[in-house]
């Protein structure tokens, strides 16, 4: 049931690449599925497929969505305002330990975001410094961030990574920033 439900996601992003449901384009989509499941072994060393969770997904999805217009509209009432209530600075976010594949997700997002911007992630303990265009309280950053990666790990973390989370986001998790004068 699993073959399927990923041969019937490769057939829709097949055709949406060629832009039209026509009947070729469907067939052609689920020929080259087909093709891609059988020649993919099930499982690759060191590799497991990842787990489907579309409601989480939906809720990482939705939370993007919401963050890029909100700071949109701070960042276009910045633009036009009379004087200027820019405020930056570097925070240290203190995550927990989580797949490079995961980091990379989490600091794509955050630089699509106008106003956010990763400056460098460091491992042992993971550490994300962010650049802040408004930075008005900076628990509040760590909490954003925090929320922002709790969800992007429940959408597409490894059923370890999403067993370790806290029930409430990680924003209670014991993790505590570097001390190198980074806020």
């Amino acid at each position: 049931m699993a073959l399927a439900g990923y041969g019937l996601a490769l057939t829709v992003i097949w055709v949406l690449a060629w832009g039209s449901p026509s009947p070729a384009n469907v067939i052609g989509g689920l020929a080259v599925a087909a093709l891609l499941l059988v020649l993919a072994p099930d499982t690759w060393p060191g590799l497991t497929r990842p787990r489907i969770r579309p409601v989480a997904i939906a809720r990482f999805a939705g939370s993007v969505l919401v963050k890029v217009l909100e700071s949109n509209v701070v960042l276009t009432r910045e633009v036009l305002a009379r004087r200027s209530r820019i405020h930056t600075g570097v925070v240290a976010v203190p995550l927990p330990e989580c797949s490079d594949a995961l980091i990379t997700l989490i600091t794509n997002v955050m630089a699509l975001t106008p106003g956010t911007m990763p400056l460098e992630v460091t491992r042992g303990p993971t550490v994300m410094y962010v650049h802040v265009l408004h930075l008005h309280d900076v628990e509040d950053v760590r909490r954003e961030v925090q929320h922002l990666a709790a969800l992007a790990y429940r959408a597409f973390g490894s059923d370890e990574a999403v067993a370790a989370l806290p029930p409430e986001d990680m924003a209670a998790a014991d993790v505590t920033p570097p001390e190198d004068g980074i806020r």
